[in-house]
């Protein structure tokens, strides 16, 4: 059961407290719930009135989400939903901020050198978050942490639920490779960039122009 009403109702009451201004929404949502095409048991009408009401009263100008990657073999190790219900939420989102006249971002947060991500899968992120209009900051290099699936398959290289050996960049030049994808906008990773792209011409050409 996801249904938001209890939570739309909650919100409301904290909005109606004496002394209170303003209840905003900095980060945390599950953007993947509100996405009807994800939620399929969900009335999609109970998900947009709860994006409504975020939009409209506890959205500070911009919103922290994070979809953490956008290949879906990346995200299959990450245990996390497919791109696409992040780009069909962002069109939700933008959607209902322009029906509320409020000029209203989202901001995502990726993470780089995940157990599973290779150069190339950066390559794609940089493409897919360019396609967005995004300049990414909200971004992080994978640190193992104690007591995760991704720490473990870090550590050994295989999957512990499937036994299927996972590629995963352990060392610092390749933890350097795949962060500069983030930052392919700016002038002084061009060169780099182009390196680590060598024999994939079209991609370069995509992402950074002639």
């Amino acid at each position: 059961d996801t249904s938001h009403a209890e939570l739309r109702k909650l919100y409301a009451e904290a909005r109606e407290v004496k002394g209170v201004k303003h209840v905003f929404i900095g980060s945390g949502i599950r953007y993947d719930l509100l996405v009807p095409t994800f939620n399929k048991r969900a009335d999609a009408q109970d998900l947009e009135d709860y994006l409504d009401d975020v939009v409209r009263h506890h959205v500070s100008g911009r919103l922290k989400v994070a979809p953490e990657h956008s290949v879906d073999n990346v995200l299959k190790v990450m245990r996390k939903p497919s791109f696409r219900y992040f780009k069909a939420f962002k069109e939700m989102f933008d959607r209902l901020s322009k029906r509320a006249g409020k000029k209203q971002t989202v901001v995502p947060y990726f993470i780089s050198s995940h157990p599973g991500s290779r150069v190339e899968d950066m390559a794609r992120l940089a493409l897919d978050t360019k396609e967005l209009d995004f300049r990414l900051e909200q971004v992080q290099d994978f640190t193992p942490t104690p007591m995760t699936i991704a720490t473990d398959v870090y550590y050994s290289g295989y999957h512990p639920y499937t036994l299927e050996e996972v590629y995963v960049a352990r060392s610092p030049q390749e933890k350097k490779d795949q962060n500069i994808f983030f930052f392919w906008y700016k002038g002084e990773n061009r060169t780099r960039i182009m390196r680590l792209l060598k024999g994939a011409e079209d991609v370069a050409r995509k992402l950074l122009g002639k």
